[in-house]
């Protein structure tokens, strides 16, 4: 077993606990495994299950962190900091064992930009980080970072100025507001809710898919059901929902009109914050002929039956948005919606330009690994 002086490659902010593993065998001129053992061996017994290619994520027991924490130097609250995963996913495993396991993330995960990390990271080995509520764009070298292992990649904003934009206000939205994350998990639900009615085929969005298809060389149907395009219109919704003064206004008008009238003020100022001055009428138009059962599962709707209860929605810890009306996590579920019958292609194509995986606005669930 090799001897293994501390480690001098430090984990970059947010980085996968796997991907820095992988980057410091360069350094040690070791496989990963054969490193990963030398960190952990200490007075426990060594398990490791898994190899690189089961996953790109590194999983630790509690022996085991203490392990990593003493070969790095670094105090634990920061390297918890820089290694997410390490504060977030434990493995539950016996104690007396050092323990260790490859797989799949818990969330997603996106690889860094290149012109930010520099030497750290090599044309085939990048930094793989987590981006949390709103690091999946580099304002400064105009990037949306996507999910790729094997390279770094991002679509390139330059021709996109509204994404960079949005961006900015996004950023403001989840420092200035606790619970703003869930603020764009339920504006990504309405905004979801008029995109399978048609609402991408409105002029705004279609030149957003020129342009967004003309920079990653894909077919509209390849990048509709993607993130980016309907990300301007999500950050404005969370913005306004947050509003308080915006929530009183709807609690009164519900209280006096009841709350289709709140829905409609509500989409008036909706459509007039992101030039859709059409927007309220035309969902108007489509409840009409909707069934009751639909009409009621909106989440606009859901929203403000829980702003207006006698209990009130104090900030948005509290409100739950139904799987049922959330804008699906995965690519091919929204693919198969949003193109019927061709979502087996159109995921193909988008597979191979990256898109498929990455941020999204409705954050993953922190599931603890059960014990192997």
């Amino acid at each position: 077993m090799h001897t293994l002086t501390p480690a001098r490659v430090p984990p970059y902010a947010q980085e996968l606990t796997g991907s820095w593993i992988r980057r410091m065998t360069a350094h040690y001129g070791l496989p990963a495994q054969d490193l990963l053992r030398g960190i952990l061996t200490g007075t426990r017994r060594v398990r490791v299950t898994g190899t690189p290619r089961s996953g790109l994520e590194l999983f630790l027991n509690a022996p085991a962190r203490v392990a990593l924490t003493r070969f790095t130097g670094l105090p634990p609250a920061r390297l918890t900091g820089r290694l997410p995963s390490l504060a977030t996913h434990e493995l539950r495993w016996d104690d007396e064992v050092a323990g260790a396991a490859w797989g799949v993330p818990r969330q997603a995960w996106v690889s860094a930009c290149p012109a930010c990390t520099g030497r750290a990271c090599s044309p085939d080995r990048p930094i793989l980080v987590y981006p949390g509520a709103a690091g999946h764009v580099c304002r400064r070298h105009q990037r949306w970072l996507l999910a790729r292992a094997d390279k770094p990649v991002g679509i390139p904003l330059q021709s996109l100025p509204e994404i960079l934009a949005a961006h900015r206000s996004h950023t403001t939205l989840v420092r200035t507001l606790p619970g703003g994350g869930n603020a764009m998990i339920l504006a990504a639900a309405m905004v979801w809710s008029w995109q399978v009615r048609g609402w991408r085929l409105e002029m705004i969005w279609q030149d957003r898919v020129r342009r967004l298809s003309a920079v990653t060389r894909c077919t509209p149907a390849a990048v509709v059901p993607h993130a980016l395009l309907s990300y301007p219109e999500t950050v404005v919704i969370a913005r306004l929902i947050v509003d308080e003064g915006w929530q009183q206004r709807l609690r009164e008008k519900a209280a006096d009109a009841g709350i289709s009238s709140a829905a409609g003020v509500f989409l008036q100022e909706v459509g007039r914050r992101i030039n859709r001055p059409w927007l309220a009428d035309w969902l108007a138009a489509h409840s009409r002929v909707s069934s009751p059962r639909v009409v009621q599962a909106d989440p606009l709707r859901q929203w403000l039956g829980e702003l207006t209860t006698a209990d009130g929605a104090d900030g948005t810890a509290g409100w739950a948005v139904p799987a049922s009306v959330l804008r699906p996590a995965d690519f091919i579920e929204r693919a198969g919606l949003l193109a019927p019958g061709r979502a087996r292609v159109v995921f193909e194509e988008a597979a191979a330009a990256s898109l498929i995986g990455g941020w999204e606005p409705a954050a993953a669930p922190h599931l603890p690994l059960a014990a192997r």
